[in-house]
């Protein structure tokens, strides 16, 4: 559906820093909803990125093996919270799961998926704060135009960029490339606090 640069160049270290940086703009959702529920554990997302970023600077799948054995409780059940905090919150972790699975497994299909949990966030909020029927027939066509979207597409197009030209990765590099990702959340959180 989106129109996005694939990252199928790139290593799989490579792979693992552009995912971790993209859900540290995912990671103020999750503790958005972990703040207002009193559930959920931010500490531990932010061990979940630490141990991509370990992958992608030293080469060893140890920190992300040991976080999905103890990350089960990390994903909200949609049925236990009326907030709409808790779809982009299952979001968050659902991408950082599937960026750690395909750290430790080495399976391209596993970045895939958090490249769709990605997606489906953006889209989510897209339709939520535009509020679109899901049942328009222009309904990709409005997501796919919307700021936020292409602001998520550019935003990966731009990684991707340096990615590819970035040999090594190193702790410079990687703080350049924090700078490049922003800090801006990747939807517009104040459009959900309250929700």
């Amino acid at each position: 559906m989106l129109d996005i640069p694939h990252p199928s160049q790139l290593s799989a270290r490579h792979k693992s820093i552009m995912a971790a940086l993209t859900c540290e703009k995912m990671q103020v959702l999750y503790e958005a909803f972990c703040e207002v529920e009193e559930w959920g554990d931010p500490a531990l997302y932010q061990e979940g990125i630490e141990a991509l970023y370990s992958f992608g600077l030293d080469n060893s799948t140890a920190a992300a093996t040991q976080f999905l054995a103890t990350a089960q409780h990390l994903s909200p059940d949609l049925d236990d919270f009326a907030t709409a905090l808790a779809s982009y919150a299952l979001d968050a972790s659902s991408a950082l799961t599937e960026a750690l699975l395909f750290v430790s497994k080495q399976q391209e299909h596993y970045f895939q998926n958090h490249l769709t949990a990605v997606t489906d966030c953006v889209d989510t909020f897209v339709q939520m704060y535009l509020n679109l029927n899901p049942n328009r027939r222009d309904l990709d066509q409005i997501i796919k135009a919307d700021h936020y979207m292409q602001q998520e597409r550019q935003r990966r197009a731009r990684l991707y960029k340096v990615l590819r030209n970035m040999p090594e990765i190193t702790p410079s590099a990687v703080a350049t490339l924090k700078n490049i990702n922003g800090t801006e959340p990747i939807v517009g959180l104040d459009r959900l606090i309250g929700l």
